[in-house]
């Protein structure tokens, strides 16, 4: 995290800015604490892009995204400005850890039964992406937090509603990161499914698996091309034997061929076996690094000590046995 600039706000809404986290493409982050003492990456608009229109139609999806989702595997709006707020913002819980990028990059790949458990946390989040209406269009390692609990999807910022054409502009630009891009994601771009991101899942996974994506090149172009090239087939080397053919159909070219959502979650849960709960457990605690540049745990607010009763009335009075009562009454509702 980096220090606020002069120019940097102090304070957004009801969140108290902290330092800067980066720069996204269209957007700036900062780190914050909530008057409730949550911590939060707090992401506004660049000010030299606060004219053009399409950003702040794609900023105002991403916050519709993010308020249709409701899912323990992707990160959770908190806060947010008006929709006719001169400079929109919007606050997202904040995630400490490293995303599955960083991960495999410094600890190298899963192994097989890791890669299962988390495979199957990942196809929760899209079923729930999904559930509300919406493609992800961005799925990959880089978008992913490793989070204590576990994993956490993130940046919905390329997000579209399924029905109709899911370009803002109307535009034949690819949008998304190549190394994980479906085939049609290149070739008809306004007009996806959600089989498109269960492709994206696929190349995350072989990624997880062998440190390498289905297609790789240096030169963008040869890269887009022989992704979209029906006769140029994924490199599988290194993918262990339980989960070729799974990855095989999860990155088939053929949209209508990759498998649904549900039968992702049949096929993880039977590989899982019935030691899921602990296989969650040991996942999260095996993927769990706190990155050096993570900010200190804001300190909560402190609540007001009880005062004794008998500040109040003397002990053994008519009043202080009625004080007394209420609030033992109300300590033992309090629990449920």
């Amino acid at each position: 995290m980096e220090r606020l600039k002069d120019t940097d706000p102090k304070r957004i809404g009801d969140v108290a800015v902290r330092g800067r986290l980066g720069n996204g493409g269209m957007g700036r982050v900062y780190f914050g604490v909530t008057d409730d003492g949550d911590p939060v990456a707090l992401k506004l608009i660049r000010e030299d892009l606060l004219g053009r229109e399409e950003v702040r139609a794609r900023f105002a999806r991403e916050l519709d995204a993010l308020r249709s989702v409701q899912s323990p595997h992707v990160a959770t709006l908190l806060t947010a400005s008006d929709e006719d707020e001169e400079r929109p913002w919007l606050a997202i819980e904040y995630i400490r850890g490293l995303s599955l990028k960083e991960l495999i990059e410094t600890r190298g790949p899963l192994d097989a039964d890791q890669t299962a458990v988390l495979g199957l946390l990942l196809t929760k989040a899209l079923d729930d992406i999904h559930a509300a209406g919406l493609l992800h269009r961005d799925f990959k390692p880089g978008n992913i937090l490793m989070g204590r609990e576990g994993p956490k999807v993130i940046d919905l910022g390329l997000a579209a509603f399924m029905e109709g054409p899911t370009d803002l502009t109307g535009s034949q630009a690819h949008l998304g990161t190549p190394v994980c891009m479906s085939p049609e994601q290149i070739t008809t771009p306004r007009h996806l499914t959600a089989a498109a991101d269960i492709y994206a899942l696929g190349a995350t996974l072989m990624y997880v698996l062998t440190r390498h994506f289905p297609f790789q090149d240096k030169a963008a172009p040869t890269l887009l091309y022989r992704i979209s090239d029906p006769k140029t087939l994924p490199d599988f080397s290194g993918v262990p034997e339980s989960f070729k053919q799974i990855l095989h159909r999860m990155l088939a070219f053929d949209p209508a061929a990759r498998p649904p959502v549900s039968e992702l979650h049949a096929w993880f849960t039977q590989r899982i076996g019935n030691r899921l709960p602990a296989a969650i457990r040991n996942l999260a605690v095996s993927t769990y690094v706190e990155r050096e540049s993570d900010p200190p745990e804001p300190t909560p607010p402190q609540r007001p000590q009880r005062k004794d009763l008998s500040t109040f009335a003397p002990p053994g009075s008519v009043i202080y046995q009625l004080a007394e009562r209420l609030r033992t009454n109300y300590a033992s509702t309090a629990r449920f």
